[in-house]
């Protein structure tokens, strides 16, 4: 009788172990897809030469004033990109950032990205746009500076 216990308790936990693993190969796979899906989105198309970015983004050559190609890879190699939406690509943790420049000055921006605890307590529950996020933005008081201005030039550029 114990055994026929154990047996059955055994074929459980093994059960268990199996949906966990596929579980964990399913959500790998979602992110795999999803971080291919990003960066194949954001293909560097169009006249390089000239400081705009081309079609391959936005479509709006105008909205890569100032230090907007710089900006625009540092704002990918920090992996901002990953919750925030600009012109339809990116993530969909963080606000659109599509038109920021329109709402945002540049030192808003900096100060967003140095410390974002200085506009939004951090966890609180944000409304931008009407819809609702967490503010869990880390904050990257260590950045150098001149990454820090090149990304809000950037941001600040999207009208």
């Amino acid at each position: 009788m114990r055994g026929r216990y154990f047996y059955k308790h055994k074929k459980t936990e093994i059960v268990l172990i199996l949906i966990l693993l596929i579980l964990l190969l399913a959500t790998s796979v979602i992110y795999l897809i999803a971080g291919m899906m990003t960066s194949a989105r954001f293909s560097y198309t169009g006249m390089m030469g000239n400081g705009m970015m081309g079609a391959g983004f936005s479509g709006r050559g105008s909205s890569y004033q100032g230090s907007g190609p710089k900006g625009y890879k540092l704002f990918r190699a920090d992996e901002c990109i990953m919750c925030h939406i600009i012109n339809g690509h990116g993530g969909v943790m963080g606000p659109n950032l599509s038109h920021i420049g329109s709402k945002r000055s540049f030192s808003w921006i900096a100060a967003q990205i140095v410390d974002p605890s200085a506009h939004f307590k951090r966890n609180s529950i944000v409304k931008i746009n009407g819809k609702t996020y967490i503010a869990i933005m880390p904050n990257h008081e260590h950045m150098p500076k001149s990454q820090v201005i090149a990304i809000s030039k950037y941001l600040e550029s999207l009208k």
